[in-house]
């Protein structure tokens, strides 16, 4: 009996601690567009442009990049973009990237670093998607709390560009 207590305890302090050193941030979206069209707007060039930068494009595969330049006046690989790396994927229902590429100026590039999201897609309807967002690898340092208070308004910007170019 002592023993069943025992593993009992354990396996509460183990729960506790883990929810505890939760370090995700989460956000959940939800669009007017079927899984089909918001996985094409994540995964080809033309999809990026429409939503993420006016200066896109994506080598879609595990390694590839997913590049990003919102200077219209700038090129994609100049000191103004921005390169994530694709970490894994599965196709329609997840993918993941890992920020490897820093604007000249981006603040917290040691915090980016230890960082990375998630993307899940869940069908809704036949013509509704949610979006889940999870980003993971904040740290308790000062500019990781202060990336994670960026990127909370910095998703849903980029989530209204994405309902704004997938609703019409």
């Amino acid at each position: 009996m002592q023993n069943v207590i025992l593993a009992v305890a354990a396996a509460l302090f183990i729960s506790t601690t883990a929810i505890a050193q939760d370090d995700r941030v989460v956000d959940e979206f939800e669009i007017e567009a079927s899984v089909d069209e918001v996985w094409n707007a994540f995964t080809t060039t033309e999809g990026l442009k429409s939503w993420v930068a006016p200066l896109a494009d994506i080598d879609f595969r595990v390694g590839g990049k997913w590049r990003a330049n919102y200077n219209k006046d700038g090129k994609l690989g100049d000191a103004t973009t921005i390169e994530n790396t694709i970490l894994c994927y599965d196709p329609k229902r997840m993918l993941s990237i890992k920020a490897t590429g820093f604007p000249k100026g981006f603040e917290f590039v040691e915090a980016a670093k230890e960082a990375w999201s998630i993307f899940y897609f869940t069908k809704v309807s036949e013509s509704k998607t949610k979006i889940t967002i999870v980003g993971l690898g904040y740290t308790d340092s000062e500019q990781s709390k202060k990336m994670r208070a960026f990127f909370k308004p910095a998703n849903k910007y980029s989530m209204d560009q994405l309902k704004a170019a997938l609703e019409k």
